[in-house]
């Protein structure tokens, strides 16, 4: 067998086994617990299913249509325009993620305590700023539409 990851998005809702029982019309098999949690889980084809709790849970997060996860479909593409369009997304939220850490560092107001100093982040931050002016000059090259967020049209 070979391994694979799946990528899908769905649409859930919490829903005890019970209940997933009674939506469906059907009568509960006496080794089931109809307390047991779980999610009715609804598929982009209309198939419907129940999944327990932490079976879901750890196949799936939840999705805004933001942030890393909203790159994963581009990342599949066949077309090489959509992954460098992904990459360049994937660089961005991370660099106004360490933009923003790095301020909070300065302020002293970060709710954790790092194990790296600000000048080795600093450095990572400026390393990563230099890759995206990189993908910029790449992306006008390549005649592909990439957009600096105003976050990052200056540096530091």
């Amino acid at each position: 067998m070979k391994h694979f990851i799946g990528i899908k998005e769905i649409d859930a809702k919490p829903m005890n086994r019970g209940d997933y029982n009674e939506y469906r019309g059907w009568a509960i098999p006496e080794d089931e617990d109809p307390a047991d949690e779980g999610y009715l889980v609804k598929y982009p084809d209309g198939y419907e299913s129940w999944s327990p709790k932490e079976v879901f849970e750890k196949a799936y997060v939840k999705y805004d249509g933001t942030g890393l996860l909203s790159t994963i479909e581009d990342m599949k593409s066949p077309d090489y325009k959509k992954r460098f369009e992904a990459e360049f997304n994937q660089l961005t939220i991370r660099l106004i993620g360490l933009k923003r850490m790095l301020k909070k560092y300065q302020a002293g107001t970060l709710d954790f305590k790092p194990s790296c100093s600000y000048n080795l982040l600093h450095q990572q931050y400026v390393y990563m700023y230099d890759y995206m002016r990189c993908l910029v000059t790449r992306a006008f090259v390549e005649d592909i539409d990439v957009d600096v967020p105003d976050e990052l049209k200056t540096e530091g």
